[in-house]
């Protein structure tokens, strides 16, 4: 089981307050050891990098009820076999994976529903991006999600860079915006770093 990181029960966490610290023009370019990207400053973003060794950031939004959130991670794959296989390959595999554990213990647990699932591909600037988009109903609250898998080359990958949008709002609510588009911004500026071999 250990072939790379799942964040499938993470993504349904949103925040109940806006963490972190707010990305302005001065501090918006955000850096990583393997990989960069851009927020869109002065927009309401709050960033939080919980976790340095993963190369993890989390960007939240608060707007009323609702909670909107980008995480991007460097998810290393650990598999042997995983790493001979296609981009697409480990994809498939992942995005299944994740399914699967939602399935398991989430839907089956009776934590909450899982409705229109779809995987797909997307292409966000000159990036092909491998995709999950997926809604998530509890009794605490409904996420539409988004999942956005890249990889740095179309085999034989180390690792991918992992990608999560979400809008999270209480139970019959409905959003009064999306800001998808502030992400698929930050997708498009994502830029990986070269290490040398």
């Amino acid at each position: 089981m250990n072939r790379y990181i799942c964040v499938a029960l993470l993504v349904i966490l949103a925040g109940c307050s806006t963490i972190g610290t707010e990305i302005t023009k001065n501090n918006n370019q955000i850096q990583m050891p393997n990989y960069s990207f851009v927020v869109p400053p002065e927009q309401g973003w709050h960033l939080l990098r919980p976790n340095e060794q993963y190369e993890v950031a989390l960007m939240t939004k608060k707007l009323g009820l609702s909670t909107f959130q980008m995480q991007m991670m460097r998810n290393q794959i650990l598999d042997k076999d995983l790493k001979a296989m296609p981009a697409k390959g480990v994809a498939d595999n992942y995005r299944n994976l994740e399914k699967q554990i939602m399935i398991e213990q989430g839907v089956n647990k009776g934590l909450y529903q899982l409705q229109d699932l779809a995987m797909g591909e997307e292409t966000v600037g000159d990036k092909k991006y491998y995709t999950m988009t997926y809604v998530v109903i509890s009794t605490a609250n409904t996420q539409w999600a988004s999942l956005y898998l890249y990889f740095p080359k179309e085999e034989k990958n180390d690792y991918f860079i992992l990608a999560h949008y979400s809008e999270t709002a209480p139970p019959n609510t409905v959003l009064v915006k999306s800001f998808k588009a502030e992400f698929l911004e930050t997708l498009k500026s994502m830029r990986i770093i070269q290490q040398g071999s």
